[in-house]
């Protein structure tokens, strides 16, 4: 599964920076979004922040 990191990340995932997307396991990211430390990216959420990064 991929998530977007919503904070600083250390742990199994390795270290990571706030916006940061990356793959893992389907239980720790759904364990991550329980948490509120992630969201869920799909393809339709990829798909609006590039239009979004290319307005700007």
């Amino acid at each position: 599964m991929k998530i977007r990191a919503l904070g600083p990340l250390t742990g199994a995932s390795g270290e990571r920076e706030k916006g940061e997307e990356f793959e893992v396991d389907k239980a720790y990211g759904e364990g991550l979004i329980a948490r509120g430390y992630a969201v869920e990216v799909t393809e339709k959420a990829e798909k609006s922040a590039k239009a979004a990064q290319a307005k700007e």
